[in-house]
């Protein structure tokens, strides 16, 4: 579990990892800005890690944060039957990317959802976001097909769709 004190590094990996991994996806010029935003994030980080919602774990290395998974509840509104929890957000450090590190952050997030009860995950990602698209698929993540939404990031129009997966009794 995250602590507040973790709070300034997840806001840096946070930005980091959007500057690597939407490279090819938003503009330069919008990604460099997140920099500007830090305190706000850091802020931000503070107080959802005080309140517990999202429930935010860390990975860490040599003492130092180089990736983090947030998950809760599903926030989406046609989600019912409050057995769907959510994978809000999943990053790490570039120089971590195909190390295991987000496997053992994904594998984390699962057992906390599993532990509170929910019966399946959802996720949002961008359609042109492969990297994620093949991790999500290759843990057993399928696309809810007509679950499309966009989206707008430094001027430049996104989709986003939705991944779905069900946990298993044995889990």
């Amino acid at each position: 579990m995250a602590r507040p004190s973790d709070a300034k590094a997840i806001a840096q990996v946070h930005v980091s990892s959007w500057q690597d991994a939407y490279r090819d996806l938003m503009p330069a010029e919008y990604l460099n800005s997140l920099e500007a935003n830090l305190a706000q994030r850091e802020s931000f980080w503070v107080r959802s890690i005080e309140s517990g919602e999202p429930c935010v774990l860390v990975a860490e290395l040599n003492e130092q944060v180089v990736g983090w998974i947030s998950v809760g509840a599903s926030r989406d509104e046609d989600i019912t039957g409050g057995n769907a929890g959510e994978v809000m957000s999943i990053y790490v450090l570039a120089r971590y990317w195909q190390t295991g590190v987000g496997s053992a952050l994904w594998e984390a997030g699962l057992q906390y959802l599993v532990k509170q009860g929910y019966q399946r995950l959802t996720l949002w990602v961008l359609t042109r976001n492969e990297r994620a698209i093949r991790f999500y698929r290759k843990a057993g993540c399928v696309e809810q097909a007509g679950s499309e939404r966009n989206l707008e990031r430094g001027g430049v129009a996104l989709v986003e769709v939705r991944y779905e997966l069900p946990f298993s009794r044995s889990r």
